[in-house]
């Protein structure tokens, strides 16, 4: 069976009066097929289906048949402790996780980005601390001497156990920092 793209349109969170809730669009292979209610108050989500005056109808009632039948084809998920079957709730609760993983992830290497312009940063790839030496103006404007001072300097005294230098914007080779 063919997995249905399933997307989270238009998500907005807010706390309840259980934890926090969730508002959003379930998009189905492209087209607009519910409207997924948590109001946070510890319950399992509410669907609206998009049938009501809609010309896509028939359309949506299939793409939504379509995905109750791939997620009854899925697995039990391993939760560590024990394993439960997917639901509607579950399936859709991990693609809002996956889909917000992902936003923060973009947001973080658009922000590290800016941060190597004035900063030297190591840390250990793919980690979520870093540190950084910053000059406060563009690594190309800093001289080559302090420049290579500091960047050896780091990589002799701060560089082991899998912390390494992380900009992108540069490299050290030969004893000289070249900029990409």
């Amino acid at each position: 069976m063919n997995k249905p793209n399933v997307q989270l349109k238009k998500a907005k969170t807010f706390v309840g009066t259980d934890g926090y809730g969730l508002n959003a669009e379930v998009w189905i292979n492209g087209i607009y097929c519910m409207f997924l209610i948590d109001e946070g108050n510890g319950g399992c989500f509410d669907y609206e289906r998009q049938v009501y005056n809609n010309p896509k109808a028939e359309q949506v009632k299939v793409n939504i048949k379509l995905l109750e039948d791939y997620i009854k084809t899925l697995p039990e998920k391993d939760y560590g402790t024990f394993k439960a079957k997917v639901d509607m709730d579950t399936y859709l609760n991990d693609i809002w996780v996956a889909q917000e993983e992902e936003k923060l992830k973009k947001k973080n290497e658009r922000r590290m980005s800016k941060l190597y312009q004035t900063a030297i940063v190591i840390g250990k790839p793919n980690d979520t601390k870093y540190r950084y030496m910053n000059f406060k103006q563009p690594l190309s404007n800093v001289s080559q001497t302090k420049l290579v001072f500091y960047v050896s300097k780091l990589i002799n005294e701060e560089c082991h156990d899998g912390v390494k230098i992380l900009n992108t914007n540069f490299k050290f080779e030969n004893g000289k920092v070249v900029f990409n």
